[in-house]
C-alpha cells in the first residue's frame, strides 16, 4: 500500500524529475509538475489533461482522485520503474 508520505517524497525530489503513477486499474498517470497534484491522508488528486491560458500558462483541464491504496508503483517518465512498492498476492 502507497502512504502519502511516498508520494510526498517523490514530489519533492531536488531536482524533480518527471514521472509515472502506476494504478492498480492499470492507468498510468504523468506527473511533469509536483505543484498540481494534491496529496490527501487517503487519496490523491492528480491532473489528467491540461491547456493553456491565454497568458501561455499550463492549467489542469481535467483530473482524477485516486485512493492512495490503489498507486502500485511509480516509474520514471522515460520508463525505467523506481519507488514502487507492488502488492503481494
Amino acid at each position: 500500500m502507497m502512504r502519502s508520505d511516498d508520494l510526498l517524497k517523490r514530489l519533492e525530489d531536488h531536482p524533480f524529475k518527471p514521472f509515472r503513477i502506476h494504478l492498480s486499474d492499470g492507468t498510468r498517470i504523468t506527473v511533469e509538475e509536483p505543484g498540481m497534484v494534491i496529496v490527501g491522508v487517503s487519496t490523491t488528486v492528480l491532473p489528467t489533461k491540461f491547456r493553456r491560458s491565454p497568458q501561455g500558462r499550463r492549467v489542469a483541464e481535467d483530473w482524477r482522485t485516486a485512493a492512495l491504496l490503489h498507486i502500485v508503483q511509480f516509474s520514471d517518465a522515460d520508463g525505467r520503474s523506481n519507488g514502487g512498492r507492488r502488492k503481494r498476492p
